[in-house]
């Protein structure tokens, strides 16, 4: 029986049981027994109480200026959930609020575009087709755009299909402006192009010039011309392409990016991070407006015509193409005379002929390289006859008019086709 009390007593929690219970032993006769009940209840339950207050924390009692307030007990444990309900609420309100802008500027873009083809409709139907709607004093081509096009006639030797281009731009432009005033259709042309040829051609000078006359045109806003190849846009690692890229995208903005050699982006290697940049070209050309980006890519025309075949999203978005050919005899030989007088010397008809029988034997070797091998050729020239007049001075003593001092004779085309009569054909040249 003792033993069952003190079972009961132990696994009380509450003082009142034990006491009651050692009330009914000492009215049993058992005083011994209900008071060492009574004595080991309490100190059980003072230890239990101990172990409650140190796993439990309890709600302090106390009041007034001793009381301590310990934030932590009261915290709600749902506040987070009130607050990313809030949350939730707040973010689908700037949904809704976003799409409504979106609906609303549709709504109106598409009620411009229906009034502006109404005014069209009326004008293409309503106006005689025999009523005068501009005059030259009012309407003309911008002088700054015809002294362009009239340095492209004096600086440039032959390139009959690139002039006549840039006239027909120019006949674009008053077109443009003329039907912006009657209220039609003035969308501005695909500006990208592809020029293709062999090197010295021209390609990188008429995309300068055309950035010129395009921005005289207001086609676009600066008209710089930014160049760049393949190492100026392929990156060296993963993830080095795209920003590089961006980076001389950004820089052309408002002018033209020229891109020479173009042809080396594309390899078959799916490895290349050149595909990489021909899908930003891509991406850029489709959502950037002609104003603001205008791409020219340039090259071999075999190669050209490879990497576009294998590009045909690239292919489609280049409206413009303009091959660059060769220059014939003729034309190389007026391209010496433009830059005999740019040099200030005299070019005589002997000096001419020898200039003609070099560029003959020089097109035997590889990379001929157009105005650019007849560029080297004159600079080879000038440093020949400056030579030629020190070694007489020192040799005889002569001396030496202003005419002879800046004037190009045959010996000194003479001995350039003697510098090179002997060598195999496959020899580099300059």
């Amino acid at each position: 029986f003792f033993s069952d009390v003190c079972v009961l007593a132990t696994n009380s929690s509450h003082l009142v049981t034990c006491c009651t219970t050692a009330i009914m032993l000492a009215t049993s006769q058992y005083l011994l027994i209900a008071s060492c009940v009574f004595i080991h209840s309490c100190n059980a339950f003072r230890i239990s109480s101990k172990v409650a207050s140190k796993s439990v924390p309890m709600m302090s009692t106390k009041t007034g200026a001793g009381f301590n307030y310990d934030p932590s007990n009261y915290k709600d444990s749902n506040s987070a959930n009130y607050r990313r309900l809030t949350d939730q609420l707040s973010a689908a309100k700037a949904e809704d609020e976003k799409l409504k802008r979106e609906r609303d500027e549709i709504l109106r873009k598409e009620a411009m575009a229906a009034m502006f083809l109404r005014k069209e409709n009326s004008t293409f139907w309503d106006t005689p087709g025999d009523q005068v709607v501009a005059t030259s004093e009012k309407f003309f081509v911008d002088p700054e755009v015809l002294q362009i096009i009239t340095d492209l006639d004096n600086q440039l030797i032959g390139l009959k299909p690139v002039k006549e281009k840039m006239r027909r731009y120019a006949a674009q432009m008053l077109s443009h402006k003329i039907r912006q005033s009657m209220g039609l259709k003035t969308d501005i042309p695909p500006l990208h192009h592809v020029f293709t040829g062999n090197p010295g051609t021209g390609k990188t000078t008429v995309a300068m010039k055309m950035g010129q006359l395009y921005k005289a045109m207001g086609f676009i806003s600066t008209g710089h011309t930014v160049q760049a190849t393949r190492a100026d846009l392929v990156g060296q690692y993963i993830g080095h392409t795209g920003p590089k890229t961006k980076e001389m995208i950004q820089k052309s903005f408002g002018g033209i990016l020229f891109i020479d050699e173009a042809y080396g982006l594309y390899k078959e290697d799916s490895r290349d991070y050149g595909s990489e940049v021909i899908e930003m070209l891509v991406k850029y050309i489709d959502t950037t407006e002609n104003s603001e980006f205008v791409v020219c890519l340039a090259g071999y025309r075999n190669l050209m015509t490879r990497m576009l075949n294998a590009n045909l999203n690239l292919m489609s978005r280049m409206g413009n193409w303009i091959d660059f050919p060769d220059y014939d005899d003729l034309e190389l030989l007026e391209i010496s005379s433009l830059l005999a007088k740019t040099y200030g010397y005299n070019y005589s008809d002997g000096a001419k002929a020898k200039f003609v029988e070099f560029m003959n034997l020089r097109k035997e070797f590889p990379y001929f390289s157009n105005a650019r091998t007849v560029r080297n050729c004159m600079e080879r020239a000038r440093r020949v006859a400056a030579t030629r007049i020190l070694k007489d001075a020192l040799d005889n003593g002569t001396k030496y008019t202003m005419g002879e001092i800046q004037t190009f004779i045959p010996a000194d085309f003479q001995l350039m086709i003697d510098e090179i009569a002997h060598l195999s054909r496959d020899t580099m040249l300059p």
